[in-house]
């Protein structure tokens, strides 16, 4: 890369080279937040709905059924796969109920904005919604699940294409 291109250049050359690489390790790398990486990445690749979407977004993925659930810290990756059951605001939290499997309190007024990405991922297509906290880093990823040979569920998809319609999620410059 040349001294005079700008670092928001320099990221979307190597997103356009490398689409699949790691959202975080890219962050690290050019000293941005995982928001720039994903707004870096190629056009067709990503749509943006604000934060105020959350709810409407994680109750509308309680009804898909098995997905994997990804937080990404610095400390490492954790990895849920089964279905995330739709929760209810209460005490300033989404709080997600059950006692087994996925269930928690999501502080969903920290969300500044969800994008919904389609992007190769260590050579196979990929879909998910990242949920963005008010820092620009990534509270968490919902991935559209993969069927016995790997593919991506194709029920899933057409419900994660029809939620970022639904959210009027747009393509960011």
């Amino acid at each position: 890369m040349s001294a005079s291109m700008s670092a928001t250049a320099e990221l979307a050359v190597a997103l356009a080279e490398n689409p699949g690489a790691i959202i975080e390790e890219v962050a690290r790398a050019h000293k941005v937040t995982t928001r720039a990486v994903v707004e870096a990445l190629p056009a067709g690749m990503r749509r943006f709905a604000p934060g105020s979407t959350f709810i409407q977004a994680m109750q509308d993925i309680g009804t898909w059924g098995d997905v994997t659930l990804i937080v990404h810290t610095d400390d490492g990756i954790m990895e849920f796969g089964g279905p995330v059951p739709a929760g209810e605001v209460a005490r300033g939290y989404y709080n997600v109920p059950g006692s087994k499997g996925f269930h928690g309190h999501l502080r969903h007024e920290r969300c500044a904005g969800l994008a919904f990405v389609e992007r190769p991922f260590m050579g196979r297509p990929s879909a998910s919604i990242l949920f963005f906290n008010v820092d620009g880093g990534i509270m968490f990823k919902v991935f559209v699940g993969r069927d016995e040979n790997r593919e991506l569920k194709a029920g899933q998809l057409e419900k994660f294409r029809a939620l970022a319609d639904a959210l009027g999620a747009k393509p960011q410059a």
